[in-house]
């Protein structure tokens, strides 16, 4: 099933995922030492643009691409920029000439990827000893005011809305050397919003076990938001919480 092909969920990303982008670019700029703009930066599984808009801080141009229809229509309908353009295409199948990239991202989208099929493409596309960058930011069973929400995410969220499949194996040097490419240097790191029970439930509702969990017929969405909301509304201190959020960020370059 693929969870990303629904104009609802497109609207989703775009209205309510957290837009922290900004904040991994620049640990992509200090990283790298990138003191001037590249000139052309790729954003493979760019949804509705957020991360796509957010490249252009490290590059003259930018190009996102996607799987989805419906994520590439909401991001070429909020687009404001003539530097940024968008196209539909699968990650395993890149439909640019070899060497056109100085840096090609992914953000929140390797999960869902046939890695063994797209690392040979990112390889292609990207110019020698450019890097591929590979980061995610997701929301985890932590917030420091309230102990009882962890018990409620792990005992009654997860339960009720299991996790999909996915490939959510790490990265490794020998996943990059096979393909041609080094592993240079892995980061984890956290960071915090604070959201109002509405806000959260926005966004939550925009993630893939909730997605599947409604267009396979076993919830529907209003009931989703009811269930949240009683149950989660006696644990939340206050009008915001601090909700944590938990990710990584991968720097791959090109051998």
């Amino acid at each position: 099933m693929n969870f990303f092909t629904f104009q609802r969920v497109a609207e989703g990303y775009a209205t309510h995922r957290p837009y922290y982008h900004p904040l991994i670019m620049r640990k992509i700029r200090e990283r790298l030492s990138l003191n001037e703009p590249l000139s052309h930066a790729l954003d493979v599984g760019c949804g509705t643009g957020l991360s796509t808009v957010a490249l252009r801080m490290l590059a003259e141009r930018v190009t996102g691409v996607d799987s989805s229809a419906e994520m590439i229509a909401v991001a070429q309908a909020r687009n404001t920029d003539e530097r940024i353009t968008y196209r539909q295409a699968p990650a395993e199948q890149l439909p640019f000439d070899d060497g056109s990239f100085d840096l090609l991202t992914v953000c929140g989208a390797i999960n869902w990827i046939e890695r063994a099929h797209f690392l040979p493409e990112a390889r292609r596309v990207l110019k020698d000893q450019s890097w591929l960058i590979i980061y995610d930011n997701t929301i985890t069973d932590q917030m420091p005011t309230c102990p009882a929400y962890t018990r409620w995410y792990q005992n009654q969220f997860l339960v009720r809305f299991p996790k999909p499949p996915r490939d959510e194996s790490p990265f490794t040097p020998s996943d990059a050397d096979t393909h041609g490419f080094r592993l240079v240097h892995s980061e984890d790191y956290t960071n915090e919003l604070p959201w109002s029970l509405d806000q959260y439930i926005d966004f939550m509702v925009t993630q893939s076990n909730i997605i599947a969990a409604v267009d396979m017929g076993s919830r529907s969405l209003s009931d989703v938001r009811e269930w949240m909301h009683t149950t989660l509304a006696p644990l939340i201190p206050g009008p915001l919480a601090p909700f944590v959020f938990g990710g990584y960020v991968w720097y791959i370059q090109r051998g």
